[in-house]
């Protein structure tokens, strides 16, 4: 059998099936019967890196370079078993090699965003996520609160933080982590009347509100407004009550009903 017809197989029929240590096994079978492939060794740190074996991949993938396989996929593979073992510099630099390579290549493009986010520079992040935004027909949430937390730190970046999550809900609709996202960045710059309106309007559509109750309580509280705090604590424990016993018995909603009365306790003792 040939070389590109036992890949053929072996793609086809061993890699869909099992879990990542079958598919491993498999695919080092196919390393001993045909140790020169670097598409083989491309394919196994891929399946080591989802398995996040970490050391096995970066061998892999350097395996790779040295035998003058340089793609993508190996370059983005070598940047994200670099930053798992801890060699920042190394992670950027091979991220780097990646887009060099293809610059529209969107997962390179989006792991370089989040590698310089991750490695706290700021701006160079903004720039980069900024760049993604504009290429992104649906962006995710993620992708979206990652956007605003680099603009959020680095000065004067465009667009701010607030807009890109602004630009996010109007664009996908009013997600509650996009929602949540935005009030907290309000609160980090200090712009209390503006978190209040966000906080309001999730009040407004949220099914469940004793967590912006409690929110907004929260912010109450950093304005000076006792008394309006203690009404939004009352307002979310009995939110709480309203629920069935099989919701409001749960150990998260058990958790916030907690806080909630400790926070009410110190403000009335």
């Amino acid at each position: 059998m040939g070389l590109m017809a036992y890949l053929w197989l072996t793609t086809t029929f061993l890699f869909p099936h099992g879990d990542l240590h079958q598919q491993i096994a498999a695919i080092s079978k196919s390393i001993r019967a045909f140790p020169d492939s670097t598409q083989l060794y491309e394919e196994r740190g891929g399946l080591y890196l989802l398995n996040e074996d970490f050391i096995e991949a970066h061998t892999d993938f350097s395996k790779c370079i040295h035998s003058g396989l340089l793609n993508t996929a190996v370059y983005l593979g070598l940047s994200k078993t670099s930053y798992y073992l801890d060699q920042p510099d190394s992670a950027i630099y091979y991220v780097d090699l990646a887009v060099r390579i293809d610059s529209m290549h969107y997962a390179s493009l989006e792991w370089r965003a989040s590698l310089l986010l991750l490695t706290t520079q700021y701006c160079k992040s903004a720039l980069a996520y900024s760049q993604l935004l504009s290429l992104a027909h649906q962006p995710s949430p993620s992708l979206i609160m990652d956007a605003a937390q680099a603009s959020l730190h680095c000065p004067d970046a465009s667009p701010s933080a607030d807009q890109i999550l602004l630009d996010g809900i109007a664009h996908i609709g009013r997600l509650h982590v996009l929602e949540k996202e935005l009030m907290l960045v309000y609160l980090y710059e200090k712009r209390y009347d503006e978190a209040l309106q966000v906080q309001t309007e999730m009040l407004e559509h949220w099914s469940f509100k004793a967590a912006p109750y409690f929110d907004r309580a929260e912010t109450y509280l950093l304005m000076g407004q006792k008394n309006r705090a203690l009404e939004d604590l009352h307002q979310a424990l009995l939110s709480i009550d309203k629920l069935p016993a099989y919701k409001s018995s749960t150990p998260a909603m058990k958790e916030i009903r907690s806080k909630i009365i400790s926070l009410r306790n110190q403000l009335e003792g």
